[in-house]
């Protein structure tokens, strides 16, 4: 009886313990987020991405419209209609037929006035450097020549920027537009006296100007002090292979290399230098010094083939070695750009289509030929087609013509 009891007692005590206890938890169900809009409301649009800054000559190609701002195409009429509101163009060239191209110029657009410098292309290159490490923006356009500085420092920093009008894209090719468009071709030729001469040029071979016979004889403008001859010197040195060549035909053997000579074609300079070419300090001194009339005896000089125009008046007795092996000369080139940051850059760009247009009248004269290729050679000249000549490399010659100075120096001693 007294266990039964017990027994009962323990249940009845795990009944109220297990009625004390804490129910079993209901699971909640997770609660879903809330739209971020309200129903029905069209979602916002991103924030725009904010405009890079532009560096102040950054600022100015967007005016002018030039560089990487350039429009897909030239709107010329209003092109033309700003650069009447500007009402100026300062020109920077290396000829002095840039007054009559002015004046030409003036007649047409009586609203914009041409201020033309025949600064020679040394100077040239010199007062664009100058006046853009100075922050004196005064040139509006590039007109001369130059090439190794142009394509060495120049169009690196910026401080020329190419321009080609648009409706003269099929007409003057890449090669002549690329970086910069070509104004003009000049070639510097091998020349000689016709007077004594009456049955051709004595010189078939450039190797011959290395040989006893022509020591001496040879006329030339001052490397030294001419850097557009230095860069004809250049240029020459670069063309090794087509000068083995001629050395093959004249000899029957292959050139010997120096120690100090990588190639045929700096063996060549080399020669030519030690072989005493006569220095001038100009071209009318050069192709006076072989060609005038009445002369005794005359040697033969390195020319521009432009001096053939006092040929024609009679004022000289020169013609080109036209036959010469490799070549009868080199061509090198004028080039067009509008000035880093110009004043008038409207004008700058008119100017340059006229001068590629019918501007470049001053300049269709024997010894230049334009880069167009509609263009026919002055009457008289030697025509386009039977020019042969090496065009300079400019990038080749900015990179080599400090060690041809000094190589060219160091051979006039020996």
């Amino acid at each position: 009886m007294k266990t039964l009891v017990k027994v009962l007692s323990a249940c009845m005590l795990v009944v109220l313990i297990a009625g004390c206890a804490a129910p079993a938890a209901t699971p909640t169900p997770t609660p879903k987020p809330a739209p971020t809009t309200a129903p029905g409301q069209p979602t916002q649009p991103p924030s725009p991405t904010p405009e890079p800054t532009l560096t102040p000559d950054e600022q100015w190609l967007k005016a002018a419209e030039l560089g990487k701002f350039a429009p897909a195409k030239q709107d010329w009429a209003a092109i033309e209609a700003a650069a009447k509101k500007e009402g100026k163009v300062i020109v920077y060239a290396n000829s002095s037929r840039i007054e009559k191209a002015a004046a030409m110029f003036m007649e047409k657009y009586p609203e914009i006035t041409v201020e033309g410098y025949d600064l020679g292309g040394d100077d040239a290159v010199i007062k664009v450097r100058e006046e853009q490490k100075a922050g004196a923006y005064v040139g509006d356009v590039w007109f001369s020549g130059g090439g190794p500085d142009i394509f060495g420092d120049l169009l690196p920093k910026g401080y020329l920027i190419p321009f080609v009008p648009d409706d003269l894209l099929d007409v003057i090719p890449p090669e002549a537009r690329n970086p910069l468009v070509v104004a003009r071709y000049g070639v510097r030729v091998l020349g000689y006296n016709t007077e004594l001469n009456p049955n051709g040029c004595p010189i078939t071979n450039w190797w011959q100007l290395t040989e006893p016979e022509w020591k001496g004889k040879v006329f030339i403008e001052d490397p030294l002090t001419d850097a557009s001859t230095m860069g004809i010197l250049t240029t020459i040195a670069s063309h090794a292979e087509e000068l083995a060549a001629a050395y093959r035909e004249r000899y029957g053997k292959d050139p010997v290399l120096d120690p100090d000579t990588p190639d045929a074609g700096w063996l060549w300079v080399k020669r030519f230098a030690q072989n005493s070419p006569v220095p001038e300090p100009g071209g009318d001194e050069v192709v006076e010094a072989f060609a005038t009339p009445g002369m005794k005896e005359a040697g033969v000089g390195f020319t521009s083939y432009s001096k053939y125009r006092d040929t024609v008046k009679g004022k000289l007795v020169f013609d080109a070695c036209k036959g010469v092996k490799p070549v009868m000369g080199v061509q090198t080139q004028a080039y067009l750009a509008v000035i880093n940051r110009a004043s008038h850059p409207n004008a700058a760009k008119l100017f340059i289509r006229f001068v590629l247009n019918e501007g470049f009248e001053p300049w269709n004269v024997i010894g230049d030929y334009s880069a167009r290729t509609d263009v026919p050679a002055p009457k008289g000249a030697i025509p386009r087609e039977e020019l042969n000549v090496w065009t300079q490399d400019d990038a080749y010659v900015y990179a080599n013509i400090a060690k041809m100075r000094d190589f060219w120096a160091m051979n006039l001693l020996q």
